[in-house]
This record gives structure tokens, sequence and C-alpha cells, in this order.
């Protein structure tokens, strides 16, 4: 089973290519987590995968809680033991330490060792930090990003035992800045603009249960958000703004959520 975490796409992308390989069933950790699920029974000796994007060169806070909180057993109630354990983490530019993160939690918490860890480099959605690429470097970045995840798909498939992200020195300085065990990602800066339909798709996409309608309108609570940014780059009027930069910054989703339901 592969679990995947996503905000706009391109970890789902890169799961869905892994999984095609290797005939893995896929599990969304957003949902799981939206709904307070995280009970899931595999085969003694399955395949266990993890794709999931770095944020501010770390693992995402909503990804660190899953691993805490998964309760992993067999049909028989046993503890659950992999075959082989992988992640690929995604990235917009540098995937820092955020799979040598990950493997130092998943260790912590489920007692499961890590066999390889990949990365995918795709379009990144930063977008209070940069604008996305757009036009024929975003579409070139995407061609680039599947060709990857073949190759991953088929090193996972061999079941490879190697640590063979793409890490480089200032992604290692900036996740050693910026790891802790508690990530808390300010919302004051949320806002939206008066093209705000208010259809409450903001609400359904985010993953933490952050965002409330008061009247139609989205409000962020303090605490709780990943910053995975669904409802900024998702929001189907671009009114949803994250201080004010985002404003002039174009919008970003991967192509393969237009062919989810309601995506």
């Amino acid at each position: 089973m592969i679990f995947y975490f996503t905000g706009t796409g391109n970890s789902l992308a890169a799961a869905q290519t892994i999984a095609r390989a290797t005939g893995d069933m896929l599990a969304d950790i957003g949902a799981s987590y939206k709904r307070k699920d995280f009970d899931f029974t595999l085969e003694q000796g399955e395949q266990l995968g993890f794709v999931f994007p770095t944020y501010y060169w770390t693992t995402p806070a909503i990804v660190d809680t899953f691993v805490k909180l998964a309760r992993f057993r067999t049909g028989n109630r046993e503890a659950f033991a992999p075959g082989y354990c992988f992640a690929v983490v995604s990235c917009g530019r540098f995937v820092g330490n955020a799979a040598r993160v990950f493997e130092t939690r998943l260790l912590a918490s489920q007692g499961i060792n890590l066999d390889a860890s990949f990365s995918v480099r795709s379009v990144g959605n930063c977008t209070f930090l940069y604008a996305p690429a757009q036009g024929e470097r975003r579409e070139q970045l995407l061609a680039n990003a599947e060709l990857e995840a073949r190759r991953v798909a088929e090193r996972v498939r061999q079941r490879e035992r190697v640590h063979a992200e793409h890490r480089n020195p200032v992604g290692v300085l900036l996740s050693a800045a910026f790891e802790r065990d508690e990530k808390p990602c300010p919302t004051a800066s949320f806002h939206t603009l008066p093209t705000c339909i208010h259809c409450g798709r903001c609400a359904e996409l985010c993953p933490t249960n952050t965002i409330t309608l008061i009247e139609g309108t989205p409000r962020w609570a303090e605490m709780g958000c990943t910053r995975c940014l669904a409802c900024l780059h998702r929001c189907p009027t671009n009114s949803i703004q994250y201080g004010k930069r985002t404003e002039t910054r174009g919008r970003y989703a991967n192509p393969v959520l237009a062919e989810r339901k309601g995506a």
C-alpha cells in the first residue's frame, strides 16, 4: 500500500505512477487525517510506501502526525512488518533532508525501517515565496517529473535498497534550519478577496479542518494548518490569498487533479 499526501497534486501524480508499476493500492493521508481514521489493515510482509511533498525543506506537519497516529495491523490484528518500505519526496527545487527526517520519525513511531528513499522534482507551489512556473517551463517540469517518477517506480518495483533522493548542501542546510518537532503554520496571512463566491470548496479541501465557513466566508483557525495551500491554489475564483504577494502570482494544480471527481 502507498500512502500519499498532496495539496496541489504533485505527490498524487508520482504515487499513481508508482502504483501502476507495482500494483499497490493508494491511500490518501489527507483524507484519513480529515476523517480522523488512522486504522489500516495490510497483509504481513506487504510493500509499504509513502509519497509526500517537501515543506520548508522538511516533512509536512500532517505527515509527521500521521506517522505517529497510524495503526498498521494485519487481518489477524498482529503487528505489521513490511517486506519493503520506501519513501518518495516531491519538491519544487530542494528536497533537503526530508526523507532522512521521515526515516527517523517512522522508526521512532512505528518501529519500521525505511529501505529506500527517492525524490521527484516538479512545479513548486509555495506562492507566497515565488510565482509558480508557467507556460513552457511548467510543461517541461511536469514532463520531467513524470519521467523521474517512472524511473523511481522501476527502482521500487525492483525493491532497490538505496537512499537516492537528490540532496545538495543548500537543501541540507535549509532542512537543519527549519526541522522541528513542532511545525506551527501561522494562518493570519490568509484572507479572501471580494470575488469569493462562498462555495465552500476551500473547507472541503482542507485536510486539517482548519477552515470553517462563517456566513459562507472561510475563516482559518490559528492552529492546525499544514500549509499545503490547496485552498489557495484550488479556489475556483482565485479569491484566497496569503499575504499581499499572492494577489499578483499565478496558481498551480497538477493536471492529475482534473482527473479526480470534483477536483
